[in-house]
C-alpha cells in the first residue's frame, strides 16, 4: 500500500512525555531545540547488519495547534469526516475532533502505517502515550492504527476511541460549514458557561500555574524546586484535570525550573487572583478587599494542591454560588477595574460616588467600594492620591479577577482569551 500523509492528533499536550516515551522503545533520539519546547525529532532503530537503521522524523510546531487558526482547522477536519459514509460511533469521533489541542507530523511521508518495520511500533507508543489518533487523507484511526472510520465506508468494530472530556466543555463542530472562499468564522459565537466542575477543574489549572511561577521566582529557597515541579505535574494527572491546561500553561509547567522566562513567570503568579474569583464563585473561599492580594497558601488550600484524592472530591462535589450574588460580584469587578483603567488614562479626581448613579452600565452599587473623598479609595487614600504603586498592584490584580469572572459567564471557551475590556 502507497504511504499517506500521517498526523497524530490528541488532547493531551506532553512535549517532553513523546521524548520520553520514545527512548524506551528505540536506539537513539536526536532532539532538536529544547526537550519541553522541540521542533524536531529524528529516531534511530538498530542497526541492522549492512543496512541502515531505521529512521523516523518527527515534527512539532507549537504556533500551528497554540495559533488562532486552530479552530478553523478543526472544524475543517470535522466537516471532511462529516462527509465519509456513516460508521457507528461516527458522532462521537465528530466531537472528540473538537477535543484536540496537540499535533505531531511525520514531514517525510515515508510511512505505512499498515506495515510490519519497526517504527510503527514507535508511533502506536507515541499516540497511546498520548491517548490520541492518527490522521490520514483515507481515514481516522485509533492509537493502534485500527480504523475508526474509513472514506470507503470501513471499521473496526475493536477499535478504541480515546476519552471524550465532559461534553459541556467541548465544541459543537460538526455539521457546520468550513470557511471557504473568504468566509470568516464568527468568533463571536455565544459560548455555554461553564459547569461547576470545570471551574473546580480550572481553578485547580490556575493554582499549578501559578505555583509554577513561584517555584521560578523562589527557586534559589527551594532545596529541589525541579522535584516540586515535577511532583505538581503528577498531582495534574492525578486529579484527572490535564485536559483543562492551554499550550501555553503546559509550556510554563514542562518547563524545567531556572528556564521559565520572568515575564511568564511574573503572568503565572498574577494567575492567583482570577484562582480567588473561581474559588469564591465556588463558595471555597472568602475575597480579600478589592485593594488587597490574595494569599496563595490559603489558595492553594482550598484546591488542595498536592492531594489528587481531595482534589477529585472538589471537583466532583462543586456548586456555584446564588446566581444573583455571581452577577453582582461581576458588576462589582467590572467598575473597580473601569475605575482603575480610567484614572491610568487620565489621572484626575472624580466624584465616584455621583458617576455610580448614571454610569454608562446604569446605576451600580456604590456602598460595595471603599470611597473617600466621594471617589474610589485605595490604602483608604481617594485613588488620586494614593501610592503609586499600590494603584498599580490593584490594577493588575483588578483585570485577573475581571477576567475571571467573564470566562464565568461564558465569554470564552479559552480563560485566555477572555475579554477583560472596559
Amino acid at each position: 500500500m502507497a504511504c499517506e500523509p500521517v498526523n497524530i492528533f490528541s488532547r493531551r499536550i506532553d512535549v517532553r512525555g513523546v521524548i520520553a516515551v520514545l527512548r524506551t522503545v528505540a536506539q537513539q533520539v536526536t532532539v532538536e531545540g529544547p526537550e519541553d519546547d522541540w521542533h524536531r525529532l529524528t529516531v534511530l532503530g538498530r542497526k541492522p547488519w549492512l543496512r541502515k537503521p531505521a529512521r523516523l522524523v518527527i515534527g512539532h510546531n507549537p504556533e500551528y495547534y497554540d495559533g488562532p487558526g486552530w479552530s478553523t482547522q478543526m472544524l475543517g477536519m470535522s466537516n471532511y469526516f462529516a462527509g465519509f459514509p456513516d460508521v457507528p460511533r461516527k458522532q462521537d469521533l465528530l466531537r472528540l475532533i473538537g477535543t484536540f489541542r496537540f499535533c505531531l507530523a511525520f514531514p517525510e511521508c515515508d510511512l505505512d502505517i499498515d506495515g510490519d518495520d519497526e517504527r510503527v511500533a514507535w508511533v502506536h507508543a507515541i499516540c497511546q502515550h498520548l491517548d490520541g489518533v492518527f490522521f490520514t487523507p483515507s481515514s481516522l484511526r485509533d492509537s493502534s492504527g485500527r480504523i475508526l472510520i474509513g472514506a470507503g465506508g470501513e471499521f473496526d468494530r475493536d477499535a478504541v476511541l480515546p476519552s471524550i472530556p465532559e461534553m459541556a466543555d467541548v465544541p459543537a463542530l460538526a455539521g457546520l460549514s468550513s470557511p471557504m472562499d473568504g468566509d470568516e468564522v464568527d468568533h463571536d459565537e455565544a459560548v455555554e458557561p461553564p459547569t461547576a466542575a470545570r471551574v473546580a477543574r480550572r481553578a485547580m489549572v490556575l493554582a499549578a500555574v501559578a505555583n509554577r511561577g513561584l517555584i521560578e521566582n523562589e527557586h534559589d529557597s527551594i532545596d529541589d524546586p525541579d522535584e516540586v515541579r515535577t511532583l505538581m505535574l503528577q498531582w495534574i494527572e492525578a486529579t484527572g484535570i490535564a485536559e483543562e491546561l492551554e499550550p501555553e500553561e503546559w509550556k510554563a509547567l514542562q518547563r524545567p525550573v531556572g528556564t521559565l522566562d520572568p515575564q511568564s513567570a511574573i503572568n503565572a503568579v498574577w494567575r492567583l487572583e482570577g484562582l480567588g474569583i473561581l474559588l469564591w464563585s465556588l463558595g471555597r473561599f472568602t475575597l480579600p478587599p478589592d485593594d488587597e492580594l490574595v494569599t496563595p497558601s490559603d489558595l492553594f488550600e482550598a484546591v488542595a494542591l498536592g492531594d489528587a484524592e481531595t482534589a477529585r472530591s472538589l471537583i466532583d462535589t462543586a456548586e456555584f454560588r446564588p446566581t444573583a450574588e455571581i452577577s453582582d460580584m461581576a458588576t462589582h469587578l467590572l467598575m473597580f477595574h473601569w475605575r482603575l483603567t480610567d484614572f491610568s488614562l487620565r489621572p484626575d479626581e472624580m466624584d465616584f460616588v455621583e458617576f455610580s448613579k448614571r454610569s454608562w452600565i446604569g446605576e451600580f452599587d456604590v456602598t460595595r467600594f471603599s470611597i473617600a473623598q466621594r471617589d474610589l479609595a485605595l490604602g483608604g487614600k481617594p485613588i488620586a492620591k494614593a501610592d503609586p504603586d499600590l494603584v498599580s498592584r490593584c490594577h493588575s490584580s483588578a483585570q485577573e479577577r475581571h477576567l475571571a469572572i467573564n470566562w464565568l459567564a461564558g465569554d470564552s471557551r479559552l480563560y485566555s482569551e477572555t475579554d477583560t475590556s472596559t
